[in-house]
């Protein structure tokens, strides 16, 4: 442009500069038509993030990336403990993928975020255009909690809804890719033909993947159905190892294992004849005719009643107390009515309560599979993936009841048969990639899990770095699995420490958070030295009673007011040196 003005203002005569005139007019329409396709073609940046406690929305968040690639969009992908307030408000365009974790509570990665957005001196957002896609599961009472509190939230602050929040249930990958679909191009402003010649595909970082997914599970062979707890152990842990040879799959210590599981056919039987129907009944299921009895063996969740079904029952049998507790909407006192007992149960204590085949279907919900914690790590076990998983087996209302993954490994499956499984990745449960920091790993019962595979991991690195493992269940001579690797472990060096708390072997019972307590000073020395501290297991008890004995350690060994010891565990949170993989 400046070399245009030094040439219109040169010496020309009036014939000249007539001509020229036309010419420095065109030229300076033509430039500002260029510099415009080139401000056009500048991609809009839009901030995806994430809150997720086993990696579901993790995957979702970077499904939406890659659908805002292909639409010329510079996706930016952040967990949302990656960020603070600041960041976000900092941001114009924004996707929330979010679970929701435990009792209506954020996941653990995306609690401190919430915390200060959600704080009275969090500023008005009204630059900012946003959607919510929530994950969870209608079996709780809180459906969705955490993403229903973080779109109410955004909205309180003045920000701009572009679309309506959408809530998934446990299968949420249609709705999820929904979502995507149509939120996506709302976000892509230009018209459709310069949409459809600029859509782009990253391919510079593309990776060879396995065909097996999520979607499409691998048919892996079970190899190995080990019993680890004693026979007169008061519960029944399994050691399983399964072969994914073949499959081009691939996994790191931390990650968990997804099973897709059948149904007992015994209690796909019983549930047949108390409905009143013989299983042959042919209906349609996903665009696919079979008979009711393969349908509720293989497609339905037929072990705990949807609340649908809970409701259909109540009408039609007429039960009083059962109706008398929907009608108040008392949870509390439904939960403890339905506790301990399932689908069966209910049909068997209403007998008037009879279904056709596609009535009872219509009421039930898909069949998921169930994640586990991998115990053993894909560097020193490539084809194969071990997992500890313990058999669900109480009795309750005059029959014996079975959990339906745990079971179907530990009674249902043989060399034969098809165990349907995928890989969900925990990017944030991960060994230190520094060798040389200290881990503290707290890991009860089946929590132990991925600490074998993370000692297996520093074991096969040869790394320099301290292990300190508490461990415990209920008795030690019973329910002390893994004991001779772990003691093996600890007489090679790999183990630095084995602290152990079995509740029911004294009068007074131990647990590992007694432990931690017990040695405070030198848990907290270790954490001042660099050092990671991991959990894995029960979200609702012991998960709870660990990070109340943590922040007790912090502040009476680091002499810290209460206050300033939760803003030492969130340091910890925020630099990934505090991670969990509850259930």
């Amino acid at each position: 442009m400046k070399i245009l003005q030094l040439l219109e203002n040169a010496p020309y005569s009036e014939t000249q500069r007539a001509w020229l005139g036309g010419f420095f007019s065109g030229m300076r329409s033509q430039l500002k038509q260029n510099a415009g396709a080139a401000n056009a073609t500048v991609a809009q940046t839009i901030h995806i993030l994430y809150g997720s406690q086993t990696g579901n929305a993790e995957s979702v968040a970077n499904d939406a990336a890659t659908a805002a690639k292909a639409h010329g969009l510079k996706p930016v992908v952040t967990s949302m403990d990656a960020i603070d307030s600041d960041a976000l408000a900092a941001m114009d365009t924004l996707l929330i993928v979010t679970s929701t974790y435990g009792e209506g509570e954020m996941p653990d990665n995306a609690q401190m975020l919430w915390e200060a957005v959600s704080a009275e001196s969090m500023p008005q957002l009204p630059n900012m255009k946003f959607s919510v896609l929530a994950l969870g599961d209608t079996g709780y009472d809180l459906f969705c909690k955490a993403g229903i509190d973080w779109d109410n939230r955004l909205a309180e602050l003045g920000a701009t809804r572009i679309y309506d929040r959408v809530d998934c249930d446990v299968a949420f990958e249609a709705p999820a890719e929904s979502w995507i679909s149509s939120v996506i191009p709302q976000l892509d402003g230009r018209d459709a033909i310069n949409r459809v010649s600029t859509m782009v595909v990253d391919t510079e970082t593309a990776v060879p993947k396995s065909q097996y997914s999520r979607k499409n599970p691998f048919p892996a062979k079970l190899l190995v159905n080990r019993l680890l707890t004693a026979a007169d152990s008061s519960k029944e842990t399994r050691h399983y190892e399964i072969s994914i040879a073949g499959s081009e799959l691939s996994y790191e210590a931390g990650d968990a294992l997804s099973i897709v599981p059948t149904n007992c056919p015994d209690l796909v039987a019983a549930i047949i004849n108390a409905i009143g129907c013989t299983g042959d009944e042919i209906e349609p299921v996903n665009g696919e005719s079979m008979s009711l009895s393969d349908a509720l063996r293989t497609q339905f969740e037929i072990k705990l009643p949807s609340k649908e079904l809970v409701q259909e029952i109540a009408t039609r049998s007429g039960n009083q107390e059962l109706n008398g507790l929907l009608s108040t909407g008392d949870k509390e006192a439904l939960s403890n009515y339905l506790w301990g007992r399932d689908t069966l149960d209910l049909l068997l204590q209403n007998p008037l309560c009879e279904f056709a085949a596609a009535e009872f279907i219509a009421l039930l919900k898909p069949l998921q599979h169930r994640a586990y914690s991998i115990s053993s790590s894909g560097k020193m076990h490539a084809d194969t993936v071990h997992l500890t998983v313990a058999s669900v087996r109480y009795d309750s209302f005059d029959r014996q009841h079975k959990g339906v993954c745990s079971t179907f490994l530990a009674d249902l499956v043989d060399a034969e048969t098809e165990v349907r499984c995928f890989f969900t990745p925990n990017k944030v449960f991960r060994v230190p990639e520094d060798n040389s920091l200290p881990m503290i790993m707290v890991g009860p019962g089946t929590g132990v899990a991925p600490f074998r595979a993370f000692l297996q991991e520093r074991l096969h690195r040869k790394a320099t770095g301290k292990n300190w493992l508490f461990f415990g269940d209920r008795n030690a001579a019973t329910d002390f699995i893994y004991r001779d690797e772990l003691e093996a472990m600890q007489a090679d060096g790999v183990l630095t420490r084995l602290d152990l708390a079995f509740s029911r072997d004294q009068a007074e019972k131990i647990y590992v958070q007694d432990k931690m307590r017990e040695h405070g000073a030198e848990l907290f020395a270790w954490l001042e030295q660099g050092g990671y501290f991991f959990v894995c297991g029960d979200a609702y008890h012991m998960a709870k009673d660990v990070d109340k004995a943590l922040l007790d350690v912090i502040a009476e060994h680091g002499k810290l007011s209460e206050q300033q010891a939760i803003d030492y565990v969130n340091q910890l949170k925020k630099h990934k040196r505090y991670v969990r993989d509850v259930y």
